[in-house]
């Protein structure tokens, strides 16, 4: 590929920089809460990003001329999250001031995904999406870096689960967050390996997600990333010519962990004896919840209701978002959210599937398919849907894959356009 054919400049089209602001600063929560003044009333940096890149998406944006199959899935998934809500405000009663924002804020990111589709209209503001999100990523590494030293110790103890720029979430989030950039820029890397200016700065993206990863001492997404980059090296066309050399840098990379993270590392096989609390812990809150969840299994019992005493004596989080779904959406929120994980799924398979040229949307895809394993199964310990600074990467790498012309869509169009001339 040409040089001129990965420029970021030169498109027709307007550029939607609300929208490349928002998913750019999405992830830098420090910034955010420490730098930037709230302006009262819930209209935060987020919010106002939000709206003006929705404001933009409207005068400017165009309409798909090939619908995305997830899109109307997707509709449908908002709306039973708003159905989900009126049945929280009414089991709960009281205690119910702010839901509506924490929805709100949590269905940003599936918003993002109809403004991506209207904004993205070429391949040149396709690729200025992607270098938005990989631009934190650095900066990521910094922050956890200078944190890690502050409290840096041989052995593992939980002083060391720092939060990088994730201050007001937690470790297992930046976890999350760093394991799905690194898969990511992992797929981008295999993909773009033959072109020099993009390898060595793949190298180093990749670098700091998995620095970001390793130091947040997370089991949940060294499990999620290990198995999401299985698949990702699978699948990789050319993998043949990889593995060799891939399980020499394995190999040397294990060898040389720190003590305190292979501490960590083995506590994902303890026995039931050497478990730690924490993980302990999680199986009681299942326990208790699933049993709450048989006296109303068709509707649940509504919206962020999981840590309501009245389900959970604990007052804690389930740390497993299936069964969340469970307990607060019912059976029908719960085979929803299925259907939109096979949905993923599905659209991510057909893309790999199709003759794109593009190294990068073919990277992308790639690293998204393991991104979907490590979402399966990161679910199992936490919650990757709710926290927007997590999933805004997601559903944004969604939206732009499902833009990508398959090679059904390319004849679809042109059949349209011969029918217009």
């Amino acid at each position: 590929m040409s040089a001129l054919s990965y420029s970021l400049s030169g498109s027709p089209f307007k550029t939607n920089w609300p929208l490349l602001l928002l998913i750019f600063i999405m992830p830098l929560r420090n910034i955010q809460l420490q730098y930037i003044p709230n302006l009262g009333g819930g209209l935060n940096i987020i919010n106002v990003l939000f709206l003006l890149s929705l404001f933009h998406s409207f005068i400017y944006g165009q309409k798909l001329e090939v619908k995305p199959s997830i899109n109307g899935l997707l509709v449908w998934y908002i709306i039973s999250s708003i159905i989900a809500l009126a049945f929280g405000y009414s089991y709960l009663n009281s205690g119910t001031e702010g839901l509506w924002k924490v929805m709100k804020d949590s269905l940003i990111p599936i918003f993002l995904v109809f403004i991506v589709q209207r904004s993205v209209l070429d391949d040149i503001q396709w690729r200025r999406v992607i270098v938005a999100m990989l631009l934190p990523l650095p900066y990521m590494m910094k922050v956890v870096w200078n944190q890690y030293l502050s409290v840096s110790s041989w052995h593992y103890s939980d002083d060391l689960r720092i939060q990088g720029t994730f201050m007001d979430l937690g470790a297992n989030e930046m976890g999350a967050f760093s394991a799905m950039m690194a898969m990511i820029t992992l797929g981008c890397l295999l993909t773009c390996w033959g072109v020099k200016k993009y390898r060595y700065v793949l190298c180093l993206l990749f670098f700091c997600a998995s620095l970001c990863l390793l130091y947040s001492y997370s089991r949940g997404g060294y499990i999620s990333f290990l198995l999401g980059s299985t698949f990702i090296v699978l699948n990789f066309k050319k993998r043949k010519k990889i593995i060799f050399p891939l399980l020499i840098i394995v190999i040397l990379f294990l060898c040389n962990l720190p003590k305190s993270v292979e501490e960590r590392f083995s506590t994902i096989n303890a026995s039931d004896e050497e478990r730690d609390e924490s993980a302990d812990s999680r199986f009681v809150f299942w326990g208790i919840v699933l049993n709450k969840y048989m006296e109303r299994p068709i509707q649940g019992f509504g919206s962020y209701t999981a840590q309501d005493k009245r389900i959970n004596p604990h007052e804690m989080d389930t740390h497993n978002y299936y069964v969340k779904m469970l307990v607060e959406r019912g059976l029908i929120g719960f085979i929803t959210f299925l259907f939109l994980l096979r949905a993923f799924k599905k659209l991510i398979n057909e893309k790999l599937k199709s003759n794109t040229k593009d190294i990068l949307k073919q990277g992308v895809t790639l690293g998204m398919l393991g991104a979907w394993y490590a979402l399966i199964l990161g679910n199992m310990f936490g919650d990757r849907f709710s926290h927007y600074p997590i999933s805004t990467n997601l559903w944004v790498i969604i939206s732009l894959i499902s833009i990508i012309p398959s090679n059904t869509d390319e004849e679809l169009v042109l059949d349209m356009e011969e029918k217009k001339i």
